[in-house]
């Protein structure tokens, strides 16, 4: 019993940063090696910063198209510890892009279920596009026509036309 306190107390006492689809015990539970960053402050507290493994150490892409997306969003102890993170989410986001993107030509997707992976296969459609494409939708409706995506910020007329192509409302 005296274990299983200390553990939930340490659980308690660290500070973690939000994920996309995990939910918030989960990512308390991931091991510190699973962050981009981990940072401590003056009071020992714990501050783990960007999500995007998996406890068994897989890269989750969806989760780091998340957290590079949202990445202007954190709150640091020490400002440099996210050009840091940005570094290290980058190299593992090129990298696993590149085997997206040597698969197969960008799909047809469903912009009201299209995931973050399948977002940024889409031309010009990077980690903040799909964030916010995928806030848009859940934050105020689904999309009634491929044209509204245009009402996402950062998204205009030519960023339509090279992707009007590849996407669709199911």
């Amino acid at each position: 019993m005296k274990y299983l306190s200390a553990f939930l107390w340490s659980v308690l006492l660290i500070q973690t940063a939000a994920a996309q689809d995990w939910s918030e015990v989960k990512v308390r539970l991931l091991p510190d090696s699973s962050f981009a960053v981990v940072e401590t402050d003056a009071l020992g507290r714990k501050h783990r910063h960007c999500p995007f493994r998996e406890a068994d150490g897989t890269v989750d892409m969806d989760q780091l198209i998340w957290v590079l997306g949202t990445l202007e969003r954190h709150s640091w102890q020490d400002p440099a510890r996210a050009q840091e993170a940005r570094q290290i989410l980058e190299r593992h986001y090129q990298k696993a892009f590149r085997q997206l993107a040597d698969s197969e030509a960008p799909p047809i997707v469903d912009l009201n279920r299209a995931t973050a992976s399948q977002l940024v296969r889409l031309p010009g459609i990077g980690p903040v596009l799909a964030v916010r494409i995928i806030e848009r939708r859940t934050s105020q409706a689904p999309f009634d026509t491929p044209q509204e995506i245009m009402q996402v910020e950062g998204i205009d007329r030519s960023k339509f036309a090279a992707i009007r192509h590849y996407i669709e409302i199911r």
